[in-house]
């Protein structure tokens, strides 16, 4: 039984002053996705040149820019005074060991996320800043999970294309979120594989396999409750930032996080029953081998005894001293005591119901 611990990075955060950006040793090389739309405009260009922002900048497009890689600190200083972002979120961009959360600025909406998916242990930070006609987006590393907006970015009918940057902050979330529900899949057949495990013949392993699915689930409830606060907020909170209209979008957003918290309940509730179970069955294993070695002690106990009393070496000239030794059946009589003594404590042993039948019904 494989073993998925979801993990936070942990970024390098000794000894900094607050508000100084320190590189991390392992992070990846920074890229920049650049895309440009309006209504009836659309430009994607990957591995974009930061210097020629402004080209890009005008009042009536939105401007989505993608950093994959935190590794280019000065290109993050120079994103962060070119649209004026404040230096503590930067150090929270950095320092990827931040939970899910959104805080407010005067020109901007910062929200950290977290990303998991099947195919990483990882959760990944996603930090988005959003203005009136911008969204910048900074991630760890460079995955694909955004690739179906820049599909819809292509296509000249649809909403994205008409909405403003609340709304594609809107559909980061959304893929973030429903992202979650592949992850507890996942889980839900560890969960059958532990429960059908644990039943069948509980091994000494599946206590440690129980309990990191559990630990697993845990992180992932802190997860799921921290974007539950999220976007709570987003609802809550007035800012010009989010239109009425895309509230709307957050609250489907909000009730896929309440399915996703009442499945990790269940699974949880479902982990802590598989503890009970297993323990139970170790107990009835562990009872059932003692019933056996008790059932053959207490067999052997008066065969020894008989061994014992006819293996004392008595002078056999003095009547009173086991004649029956001298007999010429003295042997066969010994050893049909013994069985009779076996088959007496067997049959009493069954009648009171201590031995189980040999015939079992099988169940279908």
């Amino acid at each position: 039984m494989g073993k998925k611990i979801i993990r936070m990075h942990r970024g390098s955060t000794s000894g900094q002053p607050s508000g100084v950006l320190s590189s991390n040793p392992v992070a990846n090389q920074s890229k920049i996705n650049l895309s440009s739309y309006s209504k009836d405009y659309f430009s994607h260009v990957a591995d974009f040149n930061f210097a020629h922002i402004n080209a890009y900048r005008t009042q009536d497009r939105i401007l989505w820019l993608e950093i994959n890689g935190l590794a280019d600190l000065q290109l993050i200083r120079t994103i962060g005074e070119t649209f004026k972002l404040h230096s503590l979120a930067l150090e929270d961009v950095i320092h990827v060991h931040q939970r899910p959360k959104v805080e407010y600025y005067d020109d901007f909406i910062y929200i950290v996320s977290r990303i998991v998916t099947t195919q990483h242990e990882d959760a990944e930070q996603v930090s988005i800043f959003v203005g009136h006609n911008f969204v910048i987006t900074f991630r760890e590393t460079a995955g694909k999970e955004f690739e179906p907006i820049h599909e819809r970015l292509g296509k000249t009918n649809g909403r994205i294309r008409e909405s403003g940057s609340d709304y594609l902050v809107y559909m980061l979330l959304d893929i973030v979120i429903d992202g979650y529900f592949d992850v507890l899949e996942e889980y839900s057949e560890r969960v059958d594989e532990l429960e059908g495990a644990v039943l069948r013949q509980p091994q000494k392993n599946l206590i440690n396999d129980i309990h990191f699915l559990k630990h697993d689930l845990l992180t992932l409830k802190r997860f799921v409750w921290s974007h539950r606060e999220l976007l709570n907020s987003l609802l809550r909170d007035d800012s010009p930032l989010i239109q009425e209209h895309t509230h709307v979008y957050f609250r489907d957003i909000y009730d896929h996080i309440a399915q996703q918290l009442d499945i990790v309940e269940t699974y949880r509730d479902i982990t802590s029953g598989l503890i009970d179970v297993y323990l139970s069955n170790m107990s009835t294993r562990t009872n059932e081998i003692i019933k056996v070695l008790t059932f053959i002690t207490t067999i052997f106990m008066p065969l020894s005894f008989i061994a014992g009393l006819y293996g004392m070496n008595f002078d056999r000239h003095s009547p009173w001293n086991m004649p029956e030794l001298g007999w010429r059946y003295g042997y066969f009589f010994a050893l049909t005591l013994m069985l009779s003594s076996t088959l007496g404590l067997y049959f009493f042993f069954k009648k009171k119901g201590w031995i189980a039948s040999s015939k079992r019904k099988t169940r279908e």
